[in-house]
């Protein structure tokens, strides 16, 4: 074996070039374990993320489940509790006049049809999310009195209620009435237009005479709840009951009143039912005996 001899110039070129090579690979190699560190740690991490997203996950349905059988459970016990709450009901209100019948006007200027119709419209936007609300006309437009009636019976109505304003030539005369039928001698009073024609028999809408009788009983305690709440809503108006053969009541195949509210001939009552706030009052106070009927009566 031969040994080539190096000059000293040449042993430092080698060595330096050895030495190099050798911290190449040391740093390769602790590079490799950084990576191998950082994949380790990085599959800890995921495997962690895994699990938590797993948890999240199954918390996630657990809480819905739970509220899912919660809500049912509390829609349960408020049916069970509030058995009208199981169907829909509808109430057909009807804005009396209308059209060329303007009804009553007050000394101001203020119209019957226009109170009615403001008033029926108050009343449907509260209770559109309770019931099924229908009105007889929806602006100012004249309907025969058999065809406000007719409308409650092709719905099958569970409520019918009339609203009017009263008037009177003595304008001390104030308050609130409500009317429920009740079939008196002589011809029905007729409410709304051509009221001084006597009823004719020959008329289909005869068929629907005294239909009302049979709810008699159940439209008594309608007026009476209508009453209560009205009372306790409105203290600045006076309230009472009366039964009456009216026409627009005596057709209708469900429990039916007919609220006067107030009296426009008399300057006092005019000016509250001019205000809105009284107004929206008295749909409120409506509506709660609307609520307060179905919650004690079964049709």
């Amino acid at each position: 074996m031969k040994y080539i001899k190096l000059t000293n110039l040449q042993s430092f070129f080698l060595l330096d070039s050895i030495s190099r090579w050798d911290a190449k690979r040391c740093l390769a190699n602790k590079n490799n374990i950084k990576l191998q560190k950082c994949q380790v740690k990085l599959k800890k991490a995921l495997t962690v993320l895994t699990f938590w997203k797993f948890m999240v996950t199954k918390f996630c349905i657990f809480a819905t489940m739970t509220a899912v059988i919660i809500l049912s459970l509390s829609q349960q016990v408020s049916c069970a509790e509030n058995p009208f709450l199981n169907e829909i009901k509808t109430v057909v209100l009807d804005p009396g006049h209308g059209g060329h019948d303007s009804g009553v006007q007050g000394p101001a200027g203020t119209l019957e049809k226009s109170v009615a119709l403001g008033l029926a419209q108050l009343i449907a936007g509260q209770q559109k999310k309770n019931y099924k609300v229908i009105l007889t006309r929806s602006d100012d437009y004249w309907i025969d009195i058999p065809g406000r009636t007719a409308v409650a019976n092709h719905l099958k109505a569970d409520l019918f209620i009339s609203i009017h304003v009263g008037g009177s030539f003595l304008h001390q005369a104030k308050g609130i009435t409500i009317f429920y039928y009740k079939e008196l001698s002589g011809h029905a009073l007729k409410t709304g237009a051509d009221s001084s024609k006597p009823e004719d028999a020959s008329n289909p809408q005869a068929i629907w005479d005294n239909i009302q009788a049979g709810h008699i009983a159940s439209s008594e305690a309608l007026a009476k709840i209508m009453q209560n709440n009205i009372n306790s809503q409105l203290k600045f108006f006076q309230s009472k009951i009366q039964n009456a053969d009216l026409m627009v009541l005596k057709g209708a195949d469900m429990p039916a009143i007919l609220i006067e509210v107030g009296y426009l001939s008399n300057p006092g009552d005019e000016k509250k039912l001019q205000s809105p706030e009284v107004l929206s009052d008295f749909a409120k106070s409506i509506c709660n005996g609307i609520d307060d009927y179905f919650q004690n009566h079964k049709r």
